[in-house]
């Protein structure tokens, strides 16, 4: 709702969740990961194979009678809590042609009940020290707050409070409307680079509702109003849709008790069904749909390449995981193949990477790259294939995917450290389909993957036979054989499969 705190973001399932902590980290250093693994990575890996045997968080979870899941990760180092409220909707269960109306009403959510008028939610918890804030995603949408631990009953009171009692007046639907109208204008219509983003996904996931912007296209996005927004509320936010995470200094007995006490006293008057949530497919990747611009401000080409991986039911929880272990290997740090020969050997490209995104339905694997100065973008898809070939005939050194495997599970013993990033991984994961017990058994799971199994993942997704999807951004006037100009290395920046809006 309010860029004040930003979680952790494109973390569906545990072992995504992992790589995209990398990537994510990646991106905004506007480089691939650590060239070396540190002592301090190597050691929190031992910690976790140690481990391995012992659940990951060790989460008490607990259904009350009208549905609601609470789910509570222990943590008594500091007398801090992270409560978060993960609604099983978001923008890809919107109506037709209402695209924007699930951000839109997260951003109502802050606007009062009969209890609790105006912004008097938030003050409330700044009040108390605490600090609260709300995104929405393709699968869900969650609102958050992380305050001192014996301020967990107000939290919770506040937000089952607004489970089913918000009040909406239409002269603040009129007004925050306006808002995020503006806000759009401001992320994306005033940047190239992330309108490129949109209509790439667009292509690539045409026909299915990933294909539009969380935020809502434009002419879409203004047509919404009050009545909108309320039927969406009526008919998504209930207690059995809900997901409720508390992580911190907690006992588990005490929070059931609690969430017994405030949201156990809402009835549940729809009734979730997840078998519902049922979405038109993509439209099939076949050959290769291009997507090809210019454009104004922009200052260096960039070059991405997506294949699509079938819902996790489909194509196989263990191979996903086998999948996102392997392509981070592949590419998601500067001492994967894809970089060092791109960047560092050939000295064809100034950025290279390649990182799974998952979701709910299909997920997205994508290869990325910039060319160096004086490289065209036809040069630099030559190289990047003949490089995709050699790592799909070959795979990659057994070092190598010990090297990727060592970071995941190191980044899995770092999630822990923090409240709010255990939190997301939880909350995010049972959103999109994942359950506790395979949370909790991660770390063996990722441990076991074998380089064959990762192979076997990686062809199955992008091998000659599959389709694919290649979009190319370039300055305005500049075509795919000119050679790039010279820009700063912080000018060029990795794409990102972005599905996150506060």
């Amino acid at each position: 709702m309010s860029a004040s705190s930003s979680p952790v973001r494109r973390r569906p399932r545990p072992g995504r969740l992992v790589a995209s902590l990398l990537v994510t980290s990646a991106l905004l250093a506007g480089t691939p990961a650590l060239a070396e693994t540190p002592p301090s990575i190597a050691a929190a890996t031992a910690t976790a194979a140690a481990e391995a045997a012992t659940p990951l968080l060790g989460a008490k979870s607990r259904v009350l009678e009208n549905g609601l899941t609470v789910v509570v990760v222990e943590d008594h180092r500091m007398p801090v809590v992270s409560h978060m409220v993960w609604y099983r909707v978001g923008a890809a269960d919107e109506p037709a042609r209402r695209s924007g109306i699930a951000h839109f009403l997260e951003h109502l959510m802050f606007k009062g009940t009969e209890q609790t008028s105006g912004d008097e939610f938030s003050r409330l918890i700044a009040e108390n020290g605490g600090r609260d804030n709300a995104f929405t995603s393709y699968d869900y949408t969650a609102y958050y707050q992380n305050i001192a631990a014996d301020r967990l009953d107000l939290v919770m009171r506040l937000e089952a409070d607004r489970m089913t009692g918000l009040r909406l007046r239409p002269e603040d639907a009129t007004t925050e409307l306006q808002v995020v109208i503006e806000e759009r204008r401001s992320r994306t219509d005033n940047d190239p680079q992330t309108r490129f983003g949109e209509a790439y996904r667009a292509m690539v996931y045409a026909g299915h509702p990933y294909g539009r912007p969380v935020i809502g296209w434009p002419d879409e996005l203004k047509t919404l109003d009050r009545d909108d927004a309320v039927a969406f509320y009526k008919a998504h936010y209930h207690p059995s849709a809900a997901i409720v995470v508390v992580a911190g200094d907690v006992k588990a007995e005490d929070v059931f008790r609690l969430a017994a006490g405030t949201y156990g006293r809402i009835p549940d008057t729809a009734g979730f069904d997840e078998a519902k949530r049922v979405r038109p497919a993509p439209a099939p990747l076949a050959g290769d749909r291009r997507l090809v611009q210019d454009a104004a401000g922009v200052a260096s080409p960039s070059w991405r390449r997506s294949w699509l991986v079938p819902r996790a039911e489909v194509f196989g929880r263990d191979r996903e995981e086998a999948l996102d272990l392997m392509t981070f290997a592949m590419g998601g740090s500067s001492t994967s193949p894809l970089y060092r020969r791109l960047v560092v050997d050939e000295g064809i490209a100034v950025q290279a990477g390649a990182y799974y995104a998952g979701a709910r339905d299909e997920g997205q694997l994508m290869v990325y790259a910039a060319p160096a100065p004086g490289v065209s973008i036809t040069r630099l898809e030559a190289a990047v294939e003949r490089a995709l070939a050699d790592i799909l005939k070959q795979g990659v050194a057994p070092d190598v995917l010990e090297r990727a495997r060592t970071r995941m599970l190191a980044d899995a013993v770092y999630a822990r450290d923090s409240v709010s990033s255990t939190a997301n991984m939880v909350g995010a994961a049972l959103a999109t389909g994942e359950t506790l017990e395979r949370i909790e058994t991660w770390p063996q799971r990722m441990a076991a993957i074998t380089g064959d199994q990762g192979m076997e993942a990686l062809r199955a997704v992008m091998g000659p036979d599959q389709g694919m999807a290649t979009g190319v951004l370039l300055p305005e006037g500049l075509s795919v054989d000119d050679p790039a100009p010279a820009v700063a290395a912080t000018a060029v920046t990795p794409p990102s499969s972005e599905g996150t809006v506060h």
